[in-house]
């Protein structure tokens, strides 16, 4: 703890615990989270994690990712979102926001959008990201710009179950009736003994 790694108001996360640093005594860290609880963490387990210091540089880089199907051109998609992204309230305009296609996925290609917002806090991160969704969605519509969502193609098998057996005459579960005598091979029915 000796290095100051942070200061009561900067927005940190250490381990897995994400925050305000509210407090710093000689014993404990405390910081509020995002649901509005505070979380006090000892300093000898601070001083073994990796901190993340989001508030330290002042600035915070957000990514957002949108899907286009397929058959939509991929350069004007990028300039759609890149127009859409330097629209948005509270986005910096520097450093300059980027568009990139980042993978093929099973019904779409994936664009990450990559902006950054000035004196970040939670609040203001998600807000920034919230207004971007909904931007974009918008700007999406009136450009007529698909996105796709997973589809699941279901296949008929009903010709690959057996058809049950037709009824037969002499199959007594059916209401048949049994043959007075055995067949014999031949396919003639045998006679009884002796000509009787």
């Amino acid at each position: 703890m000796f290095s100051r790694p942070f200061e009561i108001g900067d927005w940190v996360e250490v381990d897995d615990n994400d925050g305000i640093v509210t407090d710093i005594t000689i014993v404990n860290t405390h910081l509020r989270n995002l649901d509005g609880e505070t979380v006090v963490l000892p300093n000898d387990r601070v001083a073994s994690e990796t901190i993340v210091n989001r508030s330290k540089r002042n600035g915070l880089r957000i990514r957002t990712t949108v899907g286009i199907d397929y058959d939509t051109d991929v350069d004007r998609a990028e300039s759609v979102l890149m127009e859409v992204i330097d629209g948005v309230e509270s986005v910096s305009p520097a450093p300059k926001a980027e568009v990139l296609p980042t993978t093929f996925d099973d019904s779409a290609i994936e664009l990450e959008c990559r902006y950054w917002i000035e004196s970040p806090n939670a609040r203001k991160k998600w807000q920034t990201q919230a207004n971007a969704i909904r931007a974009i969605k918008t700007a999406f519509d009136e450009a007529d710009i698909n996105i796709p969502f997973p589809q699941r193609e279901l296949s008929d098998r009903s010709d690959a179950i057996p058809e049950p057996p037709a009824d037969r005459d002499d199959d007594p579960d059916r209401g048949g009736t049994l043959p007075d005598h055995d067949p014999v091979p031949g396919g003639h029915s045998a006679s009884p003994k002796g000509g009787e």
